[in-house]
């Protein structure tokens, strides 16, 4: 009976949502996210908080491809198309490339590891909670770095920064212990 009564309110939260697109009314936006968390709450009850979760995640993003289909607009083709940039083989182009496919895949992916190692080290949980805390982390740090990495124009900077970082913990890494 709760299933079916947080399935109600994840379409209510889909409605009011989409009502507060519509209005633009924060009043529905917040009511909206209400509802939503009262229905993850529902679903994590009524299923175990591990398929709650997920149900509370999944059904909204499933659900909402109807509203998204009620308001599809189809535009016009532009007049002036860009056109696409030509390949570019050149000796420069492909070896600025490898360059920055061994700096993002082995470089910022080690000072990743280390900062992350770093920063969980300091944490005051169990060795579990600090491995279960880098697994999440890991990857959004990485993500940051090499995003901060592709967005500046001044690389060589940027490295050599997130390279004293990483230096910085390595001797947390070494002398603190687990």
């Amino acid at each position: 009976m709760l299933s079916v009564a947080a399935s109600g309110l994840t379409l209510a939260t889909i409605g009011v949502l989409y009502k507060s697109w519509r209005a633009q009314a924060s009043i529905y936006l917040y009511l909206g996210l209400t509802i939503g968390l009262v229905s993850v709450v529902c679903w994590s009850y009524s299923q175990g908080w591990e398929f709650g979760v997920l149900y509370a995640l999944c059904m909204p993003a499933i659900l909402v491809w109807p509203f998204i289909a009620l308001n599809q607009t189809h535009l016009p083709h532009p007049k002036n198309v860009p056109q696409p940039r030509e390949l570019d083989f050149s000796r420069r182009t492909v070896l600025a490339n490898v360059a920055n496919y061994f700096v993002v895949l082995v470089g910022l992916l080690v000072v990743s590891v280390f900062l992350t190692l770093g920063i969980c080290a300091l944490l005051p949980f169990s060795i579990a909670g600090k491995l279960a805390t880098t697994t999440v982390l890991l990857p959004i740090l990485w993500g940051l770095i090499v995003y901060h990495y592709f967005a500046t124009a001044h690389k060589f900077k940027v490295v050599g920064a997130y390279a004293v970082l990483a230096a910085f913990s390595l001797p947390i890494l070494v002398f603190l212990p687990m």
